[in-house]
């Protein structure tokens, strides 16, 4: 798995800001934006994504990075959200710099349609 991606998720089970806020900076590049169903914009600020996964923190709902598929610095990874019947999986596009540090993620809830 990549540290960064994992990190960035991990970010999402942390009750205490200052964790979730260094966390993300550790994973993500300067510049970076993140997007998913549930955001009405990209977000580019650390403090702005620590409020956002904060939210699902306050839930107390696990989160776990299930899958990757990496092609070049293009990651695919698969995330569960909560446990038990109660879960919903996401897939994630992350762009990685040469650093392995995040410069792009796009969040999409599900695994698709067939």
């Amino acid at each position: 798995m990549t540290k960064s991606i994992d990190d960035f998720f991990a970010a999402w089970t942390q009750t205490d800001a200052d964790t979730r806020v260094a966390l993300i900076s550790g994973a993500i590049a300067d510049g970076a934006f993140y997007v998913d169903p549930r955001t009405e914009a990209p977000m580019t600020d650390v403090v702005a994504m620590s409020e956002y996964v904060g939210m699902f923190a306050k839930m107390g709902m696990p989160v776990t990075v299930t899958n990757e598929s990496t092609t070049l610095n293009f990651v695919r990874a698969t995330v569960q959200f909560g446990a038990g019947e109660k879960s919903q999986n996401g897939q994630y596009i992350v762009d990685l710099n040469a650093d392995g540090k995040i410069t792009r993620m796009v969040g999409f809830a599900g695994m698709g349609v067939a």
